[in-house]
């Protein structure tokens, strides 16, 4: 899945992302998670440009869904904060 955030963020929203699905039960184990910052969306605004978190995770199939919520609301509180 990817997302946009702000490019002064991504770096740390990455990390917590990362560590969270480390140590998510309903991850695969024999997949290893990445969170990538995979392109800039948007530099209108030079100051705080945009930029796309893109993660990737194998998550068991039948709690694939909940995983990704559980991703998206995360990254949105911590972008809240």
């Amino acid at each position: 899945m990817a997302f946009p955030v702000p490019a002064g963020a991504a770096s740390a929203l990455a990390d917590r992302i990362l560590t969270e699905l480390r140590n998510d039960s309903r991850m695969d184990d024999q997949a290893v998670p990445a969170v990538n910052i995979s392109r800039v969306v948007d530099v209108a605004n030079l100051a705080s440009p945009i930029v796309e978190l893109t993660v990737s995770a194998k998550a068991k199939p039948s709690q694939a869904d909940a995983v990704r919520q559980c991703v998206l609301d995360h990254a949105s509180a911590l972008l809240a904060a």
